[in-house]
């Protein structure tokens, strides 16, 4: 920012009743112009319940109009599924690398632990793990481990750690090297990290085509060959 520039807060500008400041001068509303300050809502205001979701579907189970908590279709209390797979894989995007751009080509990232992990001769992808999920598998920070379900099995290096819930394991999702232990062979074990293997290929809504990498259960062992 410019050294002159005046920090300002994100929709102070609303909350005065004044026309929209430099961080959000391009946010005026659909349909008539409107006078004063005004959201891009068809309102112009904040809305509890959304007049474009209820013009489009009044009726979506799956995106209703007034938002509230939802079960996932894999989640928690997927009883059919959380006793074969007990754990909530979290997987938000990386924090050091951006899809196939960078990781596997800019090989100096391989430094970063946080990133991948060094073991072994081999860059680890890794995979943290709370101490009370960890220790009944007999998983100890720095172990090899399989993360699998039914779509396949990624092969990760454990950090066992008290930021995760407990319940849940967090993993970056990465597609950039897909490294099976068996080229052409499906099902191979993944060693590169490919977590998004394991995440389902169904989108989050009929009307709303996104990813659902979080709603995804896993089972994590350590890995012995």
């Amino acid at each position: 920012m410019p050294d002159d520039e005046e920090p300002r807060v994100s929709f102070r500008w609303f909350y005065e009743g004044r026309p929209s400041d430099l961080y959000s001068e391009d946010r005026t509303p659909p349909g008539p112009p409107k006078t004063g300050a005004n959201l891009a809502t068809p309102s112009g205001k904040v809305e509890f319940v959304s007049q474009t979701l209820t013009a489009f579907d009044k009726d979506d189970q799956e995106r209703p109009p007034l938002a509230r908590y939802i079960p996932s279709w894999e989640g928690y209390d997927s009883t059919d599924l959380t006793e074969k797979y007990p754990l909530q894989l979290i997987s938000p995007h990386p924090r050091f690398s951006y899809h196939t751009h960078n990781d596997n080509k800019s090989y100096w990232l391989d430094d970063i632990p946080q990133h991948r992990v060094k073991k072994d001769g081999y860059s680890w992808w890794p995979v943290r793990i709370h101490p009370v999920d960890a220790g009944p598998r007999g998983v100890k920070d720095g172990d090899i481990v399989k993360m699998y379900n039914d779509r396949g099995v990624v092969l990760l290096i454990a950090h066992v750690t008290e930021l995760t819930r407990p319940g849940t394991v967090h993993s970056y999702e990465a597609a950039a090297k897909y490294d099976p232990l068996q080229p052409g062979v499906a099902g191979s074990p993944d060693r590169g990290g490919c977590v998004n293997l394991l995440s389902p290929g169904r989108m989050v809504s009929k009307n709303v085509p996104g990813e659902a990498q979080n709603s995804c259960l896993v089972e994590i062992a350590k890995w012995e060959a």
